[in-house]
């Protein structure tokens, strides 16, 4: 009997580990890492060291899973600032973070380091989760940090096996409001692009600012335009920041976020269409009804429903 049981768990054991050597094999989104290496013209970078990079396809499987999940966005639960998010470590994905090659306080480095050390507590006290932390990097207006970022990890991959990270930028287009006859600018969020790409990477910052965020006509450009813009190249997922910044609360009670969400929805192509409905920042500031109304228009719409602390300052943990 013991043998027989032996015998079994030597079995299992093995299936674990072809299970776990077969899928070590298989890369998601191999080509799109294929093309940064290219693009970035580093003939050092390897496609092993690309592994932490999160390409479309495997992003999109996640946020699908994670769509009616908000604590896995939530680094807060009860309150603003208890963290029990963090400390329980049921957080999992940051999908907006500014570094200093923006408006942000945290450099790429910090801001990875910072990942790697809560993705490998996640690790150790659970050891087949996949996805331990992903991060994304979406500076305002400019890719500087997400091509510094790929840097880093090619550098030390090992150091962050525990991260994903989704590169990124945010942008800002116009979007007219047939209820209220006036048009909003709206903030984009633009994921899994190549940031060696000429739409992203041609200004840093500071000259997108200077010259009133007119950006190579990627800003104040219609949204419907942009969101075509970004589907007609060869990767890049784009949704909607923070929805509920753009309107007054008592606007948010009647049509104009349906009209939103209804307009976003039509431009559906293959790609998947998201919003920050667990927008962290207005979590505990917004009333409950305008917060969740956001929400169920989002899913009413088909429109998959992320979420981010919006990072600016010193922790990937809050705003």
């Amino acid at each position: 009997m013991k043998k027989i049981c032996l015998k079994l768990c030597l079995a299992a054991l093995a299936l674990i580990f072809t299970s776990q050597t077969s899928y070590s094999m298989f890369m998601y989104d191999k080509e799109y890492k294929e093309e940064l290496i290219k693009a970035s013209g580093h003939h050092e970078y390897t496609l092993k060291n690309m592994q932490s990079i999160m390409g479309e396809k495997e992003l999109t499987k996640v946020i699908k899973k994670y769509n009616k999940h908000p604590e896995k966005y939530q680094s807060d639960w009860h309150e603003k600032g208890d963290r029990l998010g963090v400390e329980k470590l049921t957080y999992r994905a940051g999908l907006h973070n500014h570094t200093v090659f923006s408006d942000g306080r945290l450099t790429p480095l910090e801001m990875l380091n910072q990942a790697a050390e809560y993705g490998d507590a996640v690790k150790k006290k659970h050891p087949f989760e996949k996805y331990p932390i992903i991060i994304a990097i979406t500076d305002h207006f400019n890719t500087q940090g997400a091509q510094n970022a790929i840097f880093i990890i090619q550098k030390n991959p090992e150091k962050y096996k525990n991260v994903k990270l989704v590169l990124g930028m945010e942008t800002q287009a116009n979007v007219e409001i047939p209820s209220k006859k006036e048009v909003k600018v709206i903030h984009m969020l633009a994921w899994c692009i190549n940031p060696y790409d000429w739409p992203f990477s041609e200004m840093t910052f500071d000259e997108a600012m200077a010259q009133g965020n007119v950006y190579k006509g990627l800003n104040f450009v219609d949204y419907k335009d942009f969101v075509k813009r970004i589907h007609s190249l060869k990767y890049g997922l784009v949704g909607i920041a923070h929805p509920i910044r753009y309107f007054d609360k008592d606007e948010m009670l009647d049509s104009v976020i349906d009209d939103l969400f209804a307009e976003y929805a039509s431009l559906k192509d293959k790609k998947v269409l998201f919003t920050e409905g667990y927008y962290q920042p207005y979590r505990f500031s917004t009333p409950e009804r305008t917060y969740n109304q956001t929400i169920e228009t989002a899913h009413k719409y088909g429109i998959i429903t992320t979420g981010s602390q919006d990072t600016h300052g010193y922790s990937i943990f809050k705003n």
